[in-house]
């Protein structure tokens, strides 16, 4: 199931980075979407998010072809967040065109997810 909008409705914006952004921009931006929540729940998300994001590497790696949906994209950019975090990356050029096609797609900003890593953090201050 893919939707194009994050689960919940947030009315607070983040800002799209550049594709030229300092990586851990681009990180924190992948933080503003729970990948594992938006696919699933607590127990299936992880495998789908995992399925979205490394059927999109492989799209990626064979072909320099990239999801269509603003969804898919930015599950995909939550998991390489992630890979990152468990130091097993892709690489920053399929990062940074993931940051493009968002901002092809969005413009200059998306809703921030309630959900997310970034939304937590927000409320926690």
């Amino acid at each position: 199931m893919t939707t194009e909008q994050p689960a919940g409705n947030s009315s607070e914006l983040v800002a799209v980075p550049s594709e030229d952004a300092e990586l851990s921009v681009i990180h924190n931006f992948a933080l503003s979407f729970d990948g594992y929540l938006n696919n699933g729940d607590e127990i299936t998300g992880f495998d789908n998010c995992a399925a979205i994001a490394n059927r999109a590497q492989q799209m990626w790696l064979t072909n320099k072809v990239l999801p269509e949906s603003l969804h898919d994209l930015r599950t995909c950019l939550f998991f390489e967040q992630r890979r990152h975090h468990w130091e097993a990356p892709t690489g920053i050029d399929f990062e940074r065109a993931m940051v493009r096609k968002i901002r092809e797609i969005s413009g200059d900003s998306v809703p921030l997810d309630p959900n997310s890593p970034l939304a937590r953090r927000r409320r926690q201050r």
